[in-house]
């Protein structure tokens, strides 16, 4: 028998079966299929965690969960106690959906950076039109427009506004992964929902509470609105819950 051409075949199978374990390791941890296998698990659990509990969400479920970081923003001090302006001459409108109207908006109420925000149906109600000032398409959930109607007309607003001086967008390189939608919603769903809460909103942005000081921090959230106005932000790096109250003409 040649033992020195047995020990190479030895050798070659062992090598090949350490090739195809690493492989299998790879396969279970980072490939498309393993990612894909464990979101769809991810998913049908949280399914079956809102069936038990009859929570239902009226929303799509965005399925992105980009790479984001940390902005940093420079708070004007003319913007920290901001008032409630009244127009010189209302405004009357249709629908604050249709460009024009913001357009007309724009032109005629002077608002300073009014191009910059963005209209936040969800969280609109009473009277009191909520816009978030954008920063590469996510909003800034705490940099706020509100716009204030009666009879179909806009009778003033107040407004919260600032620079961003550092920070990536969606899928910076330098940036984190998030968590995804899903996950957050099952945070909520296993400690801080009722049974038969109703979710209407999940969008991703921006959040930090703005303090009276000229540089602030906004951290990637997932916002969550239920059917009562009230958010959850859910801190899209660490799964962290804060509820805050809803927006109100005093606010």
């Amino acid at each position: 028998m040649n033992w020195g051409r047995a020990k190479t075949i030895l050798i070659m199978a062992f090598l090949f079966l350490n090739v195809l374990l690493g492989y299998q390791l790879w396969a279970d941890r980072f490939s498309p299929t393993a990612s894909e296998r464990d979101s769809a698990t991810l998913i049908e659990d949280t399914e079956k965690l809102l069936d038990t509990k009859s929570i239902r969400v009226i929303s799509a479920i965005p399925k992105d969960t980009p790479k984001l970081s940390t902005i940093n923003v420079r708070y004007p001090e003319a913007y920290r106690e901001p008032k409630e302006m009244e127009l010189a001459k209302p405004i009357r409108f249709i629908s604050l959906m249709s460009r024009t109207t913001l357009r007309e908006i724009q032109s005629k109420s002077l608002i300073s950076h009014f191009d910059q925000y963005r209209l936040d149906s969800p969280v609109s109600k009473d009277g009191v039109y909520v816009f978030h000032q954008l920063y590469r398409e996510l909003p800034m959930f705490d940099v706020v427009l509100q716009l204030f109607a009666e009879n179909g007309e806009i009778t003033g607003y107040k407004q919260t506004y600032v620079e961003v001086k550092s920070g990536g967008g969606p899928n910076d390189p330098s940036g984190q992964k998030i968590i995804s939608a899903y996950t957050a919603i099952r945070t909520l769903a296993e400690s801080y929902l009722s049974e038969g809460a109703v979710i209407t909103d999940i969008k991703l942005g921006y959040h930090g509470q703005l303090f009276d000081s000229e540089d602030q921090t906004l951290v990637p959230n997932w916002r969550i609105t239920l059917s009562d106005g009230e958010p959850y932000y859910v801190h899209a790096f660490t799964g962290a819950v804060e509820a805050i109250q809803s927006y109100g003409r005093g606010r």
